[in-house]
């Protein structure tokens, strides 16, 4: 009975169907009469998406039970031998394939004619922050499917076809327009500003449980409702659907709330210093203090954006963006201890003067005693296609947010504005009285230079050019007045690898070509260096290299071929002791021991729930080890005590 009722639905829509095909093939067409007006051609695609579609779906759907509606025949309707249920699904079913006819004609097209496919992406129409265009424009199919059941579900309760597409309409537009409002505005959260992918996911399924809370209202009015009394059948659906939209709206709220999206997820180490790590995940940030074993939680996550951190002693400084709209962002930088005490905003909207709200902050250091915080500002003069002129400025503030200073960095920008402008800190020296700073330039050539910032004397003096640290990050806690660079030249990688003397201003070389890491033991008295080579038989290997600084020569080297990820320096580190080291080989899934010559001395098994650890550190007598999971978007971080030998998860 249900294939007698959809055919039935077939031949009564068959008019609405083929003059709707008409005017798809007709539009389609008209491209080809005007091959030199490309404008023409693009507003001609833009048409079928944006105007043909959604109203030929209100069409569609409005005539759903045109007939029954405007005719008064739903006594006939019913005295057949078919549930009601039966009777929605097949007119819905009939009317649904008539719309894929439509749009199998235009993918047909799109897949023939090139001016089609190029023009039907439309990147970011509907969703500015989402590239929602790359394949195909499925926001055009998704809101006419919503037209179509919007104007469906309403064909019930009127006989009047203008009627009806007129509210559908209305309904239509007004759902996802209330569901966009929401994720821009506040109390959405700024979705689209602060996380694009979650707002979409919330826009997407609040649309289809709203589809569906028409589409449940309209069965279960057409099953339970006496059509003789119009009023009723309404009071009914109406009820049906406040009930339908209330638990869609509680359902797309958690979604949003409580369910991540790919890759929303995360857990980073931020750095460490003394006893203490501390960790940045999507909930905030959290330090572990190795002597008492004890976690806490610093600070709450704030919105979705990145942080600049840095550590030292004791102490973390932290950026945070404050957005009260699109338009009105303020950056924060906050203070806090270790052990969670002293939260304090350094830089805000509350505190008086700072720099101007359309710089950006770009890096952020806390010194070695913890007492002062460096930033480095920039601000953008001009734009020109895809270049960007910029200036920087370096400010200081005391950890208790006084002393708030502009230290201008004009040395540096003797020319002006640099074109596309790379700056960041490098390293503190000379006892926490100087900052190291790393300077990029894009304009032909690439140029990479080294820069010294007297706090005291307020000067900027350079240091190198063609040079850059090995590693700025995490940058250094202690103060290091020697710091390994590679010398650069424009974008060539890499290059060979020296110490250079802060205080001196001599270099020593002490490694060629090749792709190098380095850490430095607790002590800093010796580096590590982590090459990759290739072997007489073209097999590319891993060599160790412990440099001292005492001997001033290597003074144990060794070449693996099984640590395939060791060359990072996140896989290779110093035991606390300065003599040892602690690498994690994944294919034996566990950390390996290196003495001092850089032998085997000893190895810790991993536990079956770490599948994948992606980096450690040491933090006085344990190690954290992070690890990722193939099932989940969320990591886990645990600690292994060196003393006690044991495991335990702590996030």
């Amino acid at each position: 009975m249900f294939a007698a009722l959809y055919f039935k639905e077939w031949r009564e829509k068959a008019l609405v169907f083929f003059f709707e095909l008409g005017v798809l093939v007709a539009l389609l067409a008209a491209p080809f009469l005007f091959r030199d007006r490309a404008d023409v051609q693009e507003w001609l695609v833009y048409a079928i998406l944006m105007i043909f579609f959604p109203f030929a779906a209100l069409v569609l759907g409005a005539a759903g039970f045109e007939t029954e509606s405007g005719q008064g025949a739903w006594a006939y309707l019913f005295s057949r031998p078919v549930s009601r249920p039966t009777i929605w699904l097949s007119k819905f079913g009939a009317l649904l394939s008539m719309f894929a006819a439509l749009w199998l004609v235009f993918y047909v097209a799109r897949a023939v004619l090139p001016s089609v496919a190029e023009l039907a992406e439309l990147p970011g129409f509907v969703f500015p922050m989402y590239d929602l265009g790359t394949v195909f424009p499925w926001w055009s199919l998704g809101l006419s499917l919503f037209l179509l059941m919007v104007a469906f579900s309403l064909s019930l309760l009127r006989g009047r076809q203008f009627n009806i597409l007129v509210v559908a309409l209305i309904l239509g537009l007004l759902f996802p327009a209330v569901l966009w409002a929401l994720v821009v505005s506040r109390t959405g959260g700024l979705m689209a500003w602060l996380a694009p992918a979650r707002a979409f996911r919330t826009l997407l399924i609040g649309l289809i449980l709203i589809t569906l809370a028409f589409a449940g209202a309209s069965l279960l009015t057409l099953k339970r409702s006496d059509f003789s009394q119009p009023g009723k059948q309404l009071r009914t659906f109406v009820g049906w659907l406040a009930a339908f939209l209330a638990l869609a709206a509680t359902v797309t709220v958690g979604s949003a709330l409580f369910i991540p999206v790919p890759g929303e997820r995360h857990l980073d180490f931020i750095g460490s210093a003394d006893n203490w790590a501390v960790y940045c995940t999507e909930r905030g940030l959290f330090s572990y203090d190795a002597a008492s074993g004890r976690v806490r939680w610093l600070t709450k996550r704030q919105n979705a954006l990145s942080w600049f951190n840095s550590i030292a002693k004791d102490r973390l400084a932290y950026t945070v963006k404050k957005l009260e709209s699109r338009n009105d962002v303020t950056q924060e930088i906050w203070v806090t201890n270790t052990d969670g005490t002293g939260q304090k905003c350094l830089v805000g909207r509350d505190t008086p003067g700072a720099w101007l709200p359309d710089d950006s902050i770009r890096s952020l250091a806390i010194s070695p005693d913890g007492r002062t915080i460096a930033i480095l500002t920039e601000s953008v003069s001009r734009h020109e296609k895809l270049k960007t002129w910029r200036t920087a400025t370096l400010w200081t503030v005391n950890a208790d947010g006084s002393g708030l200073e502009k230290r201008s960095l004009e040395a540096m920008f003797p020319d002006g504005p640099e074109e596309n402008l790379y700056l960041a800190f490098a390293a503190w020296a000379r006892e926490g009285k100087v900052l190291i700073i790393v300077k990029r330039c894009s304009r032909e050539p690439v140029r990479w230079s080294l820069w010294a910032y007297d706090l005291e004397r307020r000067t900027a003096i350079k240091l190198r050019d063609d040079a850059a640290p090995v590693s700025w990050w995490p940058l250094n806690p202690k103060s290091r007045d020697v710091l390994a660079v590679r010398h650069r030249h424009g974008d060539e990688w890499p290059g060979t690898l020296a110490l250079l003397n802060l205080a001196s201003g001599e270099e020593t070389e002490i490694a060629g070509v090749g792709n190098l890491r380095v850490r430095w033991d607790p002590n800093e008295e010796k580096l590590l260096l982590i090459d990759r080579r290739k072997g007489p038989e073209a097999r590319e290997s891993s060599v160790l290299t412990v440099y001292s600084l005492a001997a001033g020569k290597a003074i144990a080297e060794r070449t693996f071929t099984d640590l395939d990820d060791i060359y990072y320096g996140y896989w290779t580190t110093w035991m606390p002791d300065g003599q040892s080291l602690l690498a994690i080989d994944r294919k034996g899934r566990s950390l390996r021991i290196l003495g001092p010559e850089l032998e085997d001395a000893g190895r810790i098994d991993l536990p079956a729930r770490i599948q994948k650890p992606s980096g450690f550190e040491v933090v006085g007598d344990k190690v954290l080890i992070l690890a990722s999971s193939k099932k989940s978007f969320r990591g886990s971080l645990w600690r292994f005590d060196l003393v006690k030998k044991s495991w335990k998860r702590l996030y």
